[in-house]
């Protein structure tokens, strides 16, 4: 009898140590992505340019990228004093991922960059070429590029314009 109140306490230490836990909580999401956008020119700076997005100031840099909220805001830039591009830009974020088992945590979102090149002859990037009167819709979805572009030409006697935020000196 001795032999086995001594043994139990061995057994059943031996028991819990042998038990494996297994944590399935899963971890915490990444942090998502930020949002940025510029206005900028390759050919010829803009006569003047207007959106409605509050993240741009009054007179931006051109070339400079700044932190903006996702969402559609309306754009238009004059190439003159008569003519002018406008549409709407739709910029995204890119979510973090979800974590992983044993508490591991998800990935972080990449950083999103929109940066609108307002030349004489409209945006033009891998090959498109805006004809008058005609809208083209852009739509970009990968990596760090996650945005949508509709422009169009117009002038003033077709169309009323904004205050600009920006004119050329």
């Amino acid at each position: 009898m001795k032999k086995l109140t001594l043994l139990y306490p061995i057994i059943l230490y031996m028991f819990f140590t042998s038990c494996i836990v297994v944590d399935n909580t899963p971890g915490t999401y990444g942090r998502d992505g930020k949002a940025y956008f510029g206005v900028d020119y390759e050919h010829h700076a803009p006569y003047s340019y207007w959106d409605n997005n509050n993240a741009i100031p009054n007179n931006p840099i051109l070339g400079e990228y700044y932190p903006t909220n996702p969402g559609i805001y309306d754009f238009e830039y004059y190439v003159n004093s008569h003519d002018y591009w406008y549409g709407t830009y739709e910029i995204w974020i890119n979510r973090g991922g979800a974590g992983g088992a044993h508490g591991e945590p998800g990935y972080d979102g990449l950083d999103t960059y929109l940066m609108l090149i307002c030349d004489p002859n409209g945006f033009h990037e891998h090959g498109y070429r805006l004809k008058e009167n005609e809208p083209l819709i852009i739509e970009n979805k990968s990596g760090k590029y996650n945005y949508k572009i509709m422009i169009q030409k117009g002038n003033i006697l077709t169309r009323p314009t904004q205050q600009p935020k920006y004119i050329q000196n």
